[in-house]
């Protein structure tokens, strides 16, 4: 293979982002945000062959938290896609396992990425990825009356009181610049980040139904129904951390990297944020 794997250069955004639009069907506003708010050269990692880049993945900076509250830095891969015309010929391979290479040459101890299909996560396991971060998904309706009140924050409070909710779960942590972009998103919508006595929420909408990206409590009807009131919303698509009594489900896969690194036999693992 003559492919060449590097980072990308700045005026390359305008590849990147018809890649990203070709490859995912994302709306040009949603693609452009994330190179207004957030695209760091460095930090999308392209293939090129004869010229052309064949191949790409974006990624964050983020730090798994152990259920003692030890901490391990990691990777989070984003938009991972291939052009069509160069599928079968190995270029995503390749360039995933440079980008392995490269986060763990930064110190990095775990990658994670989050499937785009239910059929992703069988060919991942063969990469040497495996689930490991669970959820709940939750559609509720405004029902009964809300007894907080959501409150705008930044993301320093948000991460603070995030931390304090998630102590003793194994969980994914961000560092405040990607928490930042995860904030922008919300409010890019009529969302936001909001906090209440004993809760958080990371909401965005569409207009019609409210998404929370993130909700802790343990009240969520309540706090739904506060959501919702503020939002002038009659329905909420809810994720949540897995519960003991819940039905989990499968969202992100991750893998080790190097001796020592990563994920070694914890128990399943919490993550919120996949920017999508």
């Amino acid at each position: 293979m003559t492919a060449l794997c590097r980072p990308s250069r700045q005026e390359e955004a305008p590849q990147l982002a018809r890649l990203w639009k070709i490859c995912f069907g994302d709306t040009d506003d949603y693609i452009a945000h994330y190179f207004s708010a957030y695209y760091r050269p460095e930090r999308a990692l392209v293939l090129e062959d004869g010229g052309k880049i064949c191949s790409m993945l974006l990624t964050f900076p983020n730090v798994l938290v152990t259920g003692e509250g030890e901490e391990r830095p990691a990777c989070y891969i984003y938009a991972f896609c291939t052009a069509p015309e160069a599928r079968s010929l190995g270029y995503g391979r390749h360039l995933l396992a440079w980008a392995e290479e490269q986060a763990a040459q930064e110190g990095c101890q775990l990658a994670v990425m989050v499937p785009g299909e239910a059929s992703l996560f069988d060919f991942y396991e063969t990469l040497g990825y495996r689930t490991t971060f669970f959820h709940r998904e939750q559609v509720f309706t405004q029902t009964g009356s809300a007894d907080c009140t959501p409150v705008p924050c930044d993301g320093a409070a948000y991460a603070a009181r995030r931390e304090a909710l998630l102590s003793g779960m194994p969980h994914m942590a961000y560092p405040p610049e990607v928490l930042d972009y995860q904030r922008s998103l919300c409010r890019r919508t009529g969302g936001d980040f909001f906090l209440w006595e004993g809760g958080l929420a990371a909401v965005e909408t569409d207009g019609e139904t409210l998404f929370c990206k993130e909700l802790l409590t343990d009240r969520p009807q309540a706090a739904v129904n506060a959501l919702l009131t503020r939002c002038g919303l009659n329905r909420a698509v809810v994720r949540a951390p897995a519960g003991p009594e819940s039905e989990a489900k499968g969202f992100a896969v991750a893998k080790s990297l190097g001796p020592g690194g990563g994920w070694q036999g914890e128990p399943a693992g919490y993550l919120a944020f996949a920017f999508d």
